[in-house]
């Protein structure tokens, strides 16, 4: 009786250790599609506010060519303060998407800005400009999503 109950024994413990094993399997695989999940939804994101981005630093672009720097009543000026103020209050909810170095040279652009209304910027304006379009762009990982001509075939 005794190797009866040994055998149910384990038995047993081999159906539960079978359970077991499934349910880790199945929970790890959930938590790995979960994380996918959120991955995508992130890069999304993060895709989304490196466009938002770009499309700030042309907004200033076309303030930046229309201003009178140190004309404080001059539309045009006012214009550029504005457009920067709204730039920066965008950049205040959506640094944290942006990569470490897209944050510093945006946030940098952003300042100059102010700097060239008040005709008085200590990086000229347009270089940091072109900094900070190059960061952004290389920021979101375009080599990742960059779409490529096939080389032309020599039809012979």
């Amino acid at each position: 009786m005794s190797e009866t109950v040994a055998v149910a024994l384990i038995s047993a413990s081999s159906a539960l250790g079978g359970v077991l094993i499934t349910q880790l399997f199945h929970w790890l695989m959930q938590r790995r599609e979960q994380d996918e999940r959120y991955r995508l939804a992130l890069y999304d994101k993060r895709l989304a506010v490196h466009q938002q981005a770009f499309e700030w630093i042309h907004k200033l672009n076309v303030d930046l060519n229309f201003a009178k720097p140190g004309q404080f009543d001059a539309a045009e000026t006012k214009q550029l303060v504005e457009t920067t103020r709204a730039a920066r209050d965008w950049w205040n909810g959506n640094a944290l998407y942006l990569d470490p170095l897209s944050r510093s040279e945006l946030v940098y652009f952003f300042n100059l800005c102010f700097s060239y209304a008040q005709d008085r910027p200590k990086t000229p304006v347009w270089e940091q400009m072109n900094k900070a379009l190059e960061a952004v762009t290389r920021g979101i990982g375009m080599k990742h999503i960059e779409v490529r001509e096939a080389p032309e075939s020599d039809a012979r």
